[in-house]
């Protein structure tokens, strides 16, 4: 696992963090993205920062169990003071059944929720740099 921090001219803060498809992956990221927070001095609160690595948590997790290919996660502090969550992978793994809503007794389903739940916006996209081909994002606002 690789990890780059960069202070660009527009006085945003942006790092990524490359992952294995590994168990412990979601541990790392956590750790990663608290790491950055703590440089940046971002957010004001505990509970803030928890959102965050939740968030971070759980779009990671996805893209472990529902994606191929690598996987990157990308944090970018922006000049408004939103936080910008993304997460790169290799797309869909084939014979993946599509998401549905999580039901009263299933242990799985709810993270996509949860990131709604914390998040002032969030989707996924088409991913623009090669060898990914997804992006799940979310953003933050600080509290």
């Amino acid at each position: 696992m690789t990890s780059t921090s960069v202070l660009s001219r527009a006085a945003s803060r942006h790092t990524h963090l490359d992952l294995t498809r590994h168990p412990g992956s979601c541990r790392a990221a956590r750790h990663w993205a608290s790491t950055a927070m703590a440089e940046w001095a971002y957010p004001t609160t505990a509970e803030g920062a928890d959102d965050v690595l939740l968030v971070v948590s759980e779009l990671v997790a996805n893209s472990l169990q529902h994606a191929t290919g690598p996987i990157r996660a990308h944090l970018a502090r922006r000049t408004d003071g939103t936080l910008l969550v993304s997460v790169l992978d290799g797309g869909p793994a084939p014979g993946r059944r599509a998401a549905h809503p999580a039901g009263e007794a299933d242990e799985h389903g709810r993270g996509l929720g949860i990131v709604a739940f914390l998040s002032t916006r969030h989707g996924r996209a088409s991913a623009t740099t090669r060898p990914y081909r997804t992006r799940s994002w979310a953003t933050l606002t600080p509290r």
